[in-house]
Order: structure tokens, then C-alpha cells, then sequence
């Protein structure tokens, strides 16, 4: 059985993996503005459902990693909170 002190290092160590890849899903986050605003400027003429429908998918992508950036928040603030008390 370990030890609280071992399960506050994991828990540490898992928060610290889980800021590295909320840095990585905001440059992931990033790229889907920058190609939304370039499939939005491509498909501003068109009116073609395919594109329209491109754009949707790609903003319900960025949507999607908006929540997962969220739901990682809220799983760190947990963690830290246990371990506060702990």
C-alpha cells in the first residue's frame, strides 16, 4: 500500500503531465482558429453545402477541444484540491 506522501507525488506528477498537454491543445486549439479563418475567407463566395459543411465540422472540432481544455482544468483543480487536503 503506498503512503499518502507517494500518492501526493503521483498526483503531482500527473497535474504537471496534464499543464504539458493543455499547452499542447492550445497550440492545437490555435491552428483550428487560423484554419477556420482561412476555410471561412475560401468559402465567404461559395455557397456550396460541402464547404459550408466543412466549416461547421472544423468549428465543432475546435469546440471540442475547448471542452477537453476544460474538463483538464477541472480534473487539475481536483487534483490540487486532494492534495491540499490530503
Amino acid at each position: 500500500m503506498s503512503s499518502v506522501e507517494e500518492v501526493k507525488l503521483r498526483i503531482a506528477a500527473t497535474v504537471g503531465q496534464t499543464n504539458e498537454a493543455l499547452v499542447r491543445l492550445r497550440a492545437v486549439g490555435q491552428s483550428f482558429d487560423e484554419a477556420l479563418a482561412v476555410l471561412r475567407l475560401t468559402a465567404a463566395g461559395s455557397v456550396h453545402p460541402v464547404l459550408l459543411d466543412a466549416v461547421v465540422r472544423l468549428e465543432q472540432a475546435r469546440e471540442k477541444v475547448n471542452e477537453a481544455h476544460t474538463l483538464a482544468v477541472g480534473a487539475i483543480a481536483d487534483a490540487d484540491a486532494w492534495r491540499a487536503t490530503a
